[in-house]
């Protein structure tokens, strides 16, 4: 018993330890705001913001989810033909999938798509996988230019601009295009591995062996299937996507924090260049990502934020304001659209069911 439970309590240990750094990320923003701000800068910002920069905002927002759901659709056909889902479905899962990277860390979230792919609406597990690894691969080359835009922004900022935001940049670039370029043959490799290391245990019943041996067929079918989509040409298609979705995505942040920031003047306004918010945008991306990033999301995000802001000029209780409006906003529509569609995914789901089995 004490062999087991050790195990057990370094987890607990560490799950507590995420939760007191979660919590103390939170706690220091919300510290800094009952410092930097009152109650008047919230309602101020809010009365004097530009609502057609909101409406360009929720336009482009919409636009991004629709160019996601035609890549996972060309994806999908490419590996399912005729039967994979349609377009309407695909947009559902895609807010829904969206929902999810909010709510749980380190965007593990994510895999929300997988599953409600496979278990909802009937795709092959190679399939699902495939298609979400292309998709995250897209996304990363996609980002690429915008990057590149964001580190020349970054040169007008004191201290901004170094040579390790060139070697990150070439370091991403790199390792996607090694995985779009071999990502199969590696996971053929190690289906071949596990396979072959199954084939020479003495007790092939046990559960290890058992696991590995399944695990190495799905990742087999995975490989194939992720040649497959490669064999089709669509390639340059999903490229051109990937680019379209991520200009629209920081595109309409951009225009939210110039919708929120106007009523500053000109002099704040021309501050938040471009390249300025898109390099604070991604470095809050990036930091959000951790597991220890805050509670609900909200700690580290608006913390590089706060301090890139401050770094640009912006006054302390400007560089408060904006980001976390920013992840207020953007984090009440992706509830509201992802709870909706999770809703009407199911409903949809259950009744193709219902009307399969003749009810």
């Amino acid at each position: 018993m004490p062999a087991t439970q050790a195990p057990r309590r370094r987890s607990k240990g560490a799950k507590a330890l995420s939760l007191v750094l979660a919590a103390g990320f939170t706690g220091a923003l919300f510290w800094y705001l009952l410092r930097a701000t009152h109650w008047s800068d919230w309602t101020a910002m809010w009365a004097g913001a530009d609502h057609r920069h909101l409406l360009a905002y929720l336009f482009l927002f919409a636009t991004v989810m629709l160019l996601r759901a035609v890549r996972y659709c060309i994806l999908l056909r490419a590996s399912e033909g005729e039967a994979a889902p349609g377009l309407g479905d695909l947009t559902l899962l895609t807010f829904v999938s969206n929902l999810f990277v909010d709510l749980l860390p380190a965007r593990s979230g994510s895999l929300a798509y997988v599953v409600f792919l496979n278990q909802k609406l009937d795709v092959r597990l190679a399939a699902c996988f495939s298609s979400f690894a292309f998709s995250f691969i897209f996304d990363v080359i996609g980002m690429l230019p915008l990057l590149l835009a964001a580190i020349l922004g970054m040169r007008t900022v004191p201290g901004g601009g170094g040579p390790w935001l060139w070697a990150a940049l070439g370091v991403l670039a790199a390792g996607g295009l090694a995985a779009l370029a071999l990502i199969d043959r590696l996971l053929g490799a190690a289906a071949r591995l596990a396979m072959i290391w199954t084939a020479r245990q003495a007790d092939p019943s046990s559960r290890l062996v058992r696991a590995l041996a399944r695990l190495g067929e799905e990742t087999e079918r995975i490989a194939r299937d992720m040649a497959q989509v490669k064999a089709k040409g669509v390639f340059w298609p999903l490229l051109l996507i990937s680019m379209t979705i991520r200009a629209c995505k920081y595109l309409s942040l951009y225009l939210v924090i110039l919708g929120m920031a106007g009523q500053w003047g000109p002099e704040a306004t021309g501050r938040l260049t471009l390249g300025l918010v898109l390099f604070s945008l991604v470095a809050a991306e990036a930091t959000a990502s951790l597991p220890i990033s805050g509670l609900a999301g909200f700690g580290a995000y608006e913390g590089v934020m706060i301090f890139i802001l401050r770094q640009a000029g912006l006054d302390s209780t400007q560089a408060a304001l904006l980001p976390v409006t920013l992840h207020l906003l953007t984090q009440t529509l992706d509830y509201s659209t992802g709870g909706a569609a999770l809703l009407w995914l199911m409903g949809r789901t259950k009744a193709a069911k219902n009307g399969g089995n003749g009810r």
